[in-house]
């Protein structure tokens, strides 16, 4: 597994990216001020990983691995926002979007930024898998 945890991490990152453009430009869903911070997070993954798999350079996992924790804490920000009324009140979007709203929901429960906190933990994981496979070969 540690073998191709990056692999895994490219893959991850670029379902991720499609996901997010099939999201927004077939179902017309305009991303949220949030959403755009995540997007941000996550597209530059799917080129850097993707060229570092290719290469099979594991210790890009150190350069690149505060990405996808930032996008899980704004992920999990925005998760609470929708789901803890106490967290509701916060004016982290800016006028015209609320990124309080729920626009799709999976299964009945999973919502986009969900499905981005789990993506992101995910892609963190296995760049830690990474880091830990390196120092162990060291």
């Amino acid at each position: 597994m540690k073998r191709y945890s990056l692999y895994f991490a490219w893959v991850l990152s670029l379902i991720g990216t499609l996901g997010s453009f099939y999201i927004s430009e077939v179902l017309e869903i305009t991303p949220c001020d949030m959403c755009w911070y995540q997007r941000i997070c996550l597209f530059p993954l799917a080129l850097i990983l993707g060229v570092a798999a290719y290469r099979r350079f594991n210790q890009i996992a150190s350069y690149v691995i505060m990405l996808p924790i930032l996008g899980m804490i704004i992920a999990l920000l925005q998760v609470l926002m929708q789901e803890v009324p106490a967290f509701a009140p916060l004016p982290l979007c800016g006028p015209g979007h609320n990124c309080q709203e729920v626009m799709l929901e999976l299964f009945g429960f999973l919502t986009i930024p969900m499905l981005s906190f789990i993506n992101f933990t995910l892609i963190t994981i296995l760049l830690n898998s990474c880091r830990k496979d390196r120092r162990n070969n060291a």
